[in-house]
C-alpha cells in the first residue's frame, strides 16, 4: 500500500490510501496517520475519495516527528567529501526539523543572499510501531515503508562549523513523500535511489552499498531514543552532490528536482526564492 497525507484546495487536510489516481480517505475512521502507519489497512468501497489532481501532498510522517538523517552512508560520497574512506565504528548523525520539509511537487524555498542550495536524493524509513533498544533482527518489524527524500542542504551553512545543523534545517529547504510505500510491497531486495536535475541523472546507487543498512541504523538509532510512529530515519545519499562538481551547481530557480527509490515512488519538487527578494 501507498499511504500518504495531503491537503485540499480548500484547505482541509487528511491521510489514506492511494490508488487508481485518487486518495481513498481514512481519516475519517482511524484516528491519526501515525495510527495508520502502525497498522496499515486497505481502503473500503466506501471511503470517500480524493483525486490526485484536487490536492496537495503533505509531507508523509507524524504530526511531530524526530527526523534523523544519516551522513556519507555511502563510501564513494564519502570519498567525493573528503572523507576517510574506511568504514566508521559509528553512523554519522544529525537532526532536521519537521518544517524544514515540504511535501511532494511544492517548490523548496532557495534562502535569501545564499546561492548553496544543494540536493541530496535518499531512501528513508518511516517508523510504523514504537520501540526502543530494537535490535537489528526485530528492525524490520517497527517500520512502516520507505519514502523518498530530498534532504538538500545549504552549503554555505553547513560548514560554518563541523556540526550541520545550520545547513540542514533552512525552512522548506527539503521535500518528503509524495507517499509511504509499505514494508510488505517493497519487500527485502536492495532499492535504487536516483536523483535526477531537469532530466538529467547526478545521483544514482544502491541501498545494498549502505555502510550502516536499514537495520544497523534502527537499533542504532532507537538505542539512544525512542522511536514512534511517524518517526523517520533518512538512510545517506550517494556520490554525485553538486558541491563537489567542477565548477559546483547548486539548486537555482526554475530547477526540477526528482527524487525516485525503486519500488517506492518518484518524488518531484521545483525550486524558488525566498519571498521578499
Amino acid at each position: 500500500m501507498r499511504l500518504a497525507r495531503f491537503r485540499t484546495g480548500s484547505g482541509s487536510r487528511g491521510f489514506g490510501v492511494v490508488g487508481d489516481g485518487a486518495v481513498a480517505r481514512l481519516d475519517h475512521r482511524v484516528p491519526s496517520f501515525a495510527d495508520l502507519l502502525a497498522a496499515p489497512e486497505p481502503a473500503r468501497p466506501d471511503d470517500p475519495r480524493v483525486s490526485i489532481d484536487d490536492l496537495a501532498w503533505e509531507p508523509p510522517l507524524g504530526d511531530h516527528p524526530k527526523i534523523v538523517c544519516v551522513g556519507f552512508n555511502y563510501a564513494a560520497h564519502a570519498g567525493e567529501s573528503d572523507r576517510a574512506v574506511e568504514a566508521p565504528e559509528h553512523p554519522t548523525l544529525f537532526t532536521r526539523f519537521g518544517d524544514s520539509f515540504v511535501g511532494a511537487g511544492t517548490p523548496v524555498v532557495r534562502p535569501a543572499c545564499e546561492d548553496s542550495l544543494d540536493w541530496e536524493g535518499e531512501a528513508a524509513l518511516v517508523i510504523g510501531r514504537p520501540g526502543r533498544r530494537i535490535p537489528p533482527e526485530k528492525a524490520a518489524d517497527h517500520v512502516a515503508g520507505v519514502t523518498c527524500v530530498a534532504e538538500n542542504s545549504v552549503r554555505g551553512w553547513q560548514l560554518h562549523s563541523n556540526q550541520a545543523t545550520a545547513g540542514k534545517n533552512w525552512h522548506h529547504s527539503g521535500a518528503v513523500g509524495p507517499w509511504v510505500t509499505t514494508s510488505d510491497e517493497i519487500g527485502t531486495a536492495p532499492l535504487r535511489v536516483t536523483t535526477r536535475l531537469n532530466g538529467e541523472t547526478v545521483q544514482d546507487d544502491a541501498t545494498d552499498r549502505l555502510t550502516f543498512g536499514f537495520a544497523e541504523l534502527v537499533a542504532y538509532v532507537s538505542t539512544f531514543t525512542p522511536l514512534r510512529p511517524g518517526d523517520l530515519i533518512a538512510t545517506g545519499t550517494p556520490k554525485g552532490i553538486g558541491f563537489r562538481r567542477d565548477p559546483p551547481r547548486f539548486l537555482r530557480p526554475g530547477d526540477e528536482l526528482e527524487v525516485e527509490v525503486s519500488g517506492v515512488g518518484v518524488l518531484r519538487h521545483g525550486v524558488v526564492d525566498e519571498e521578499g527578494t
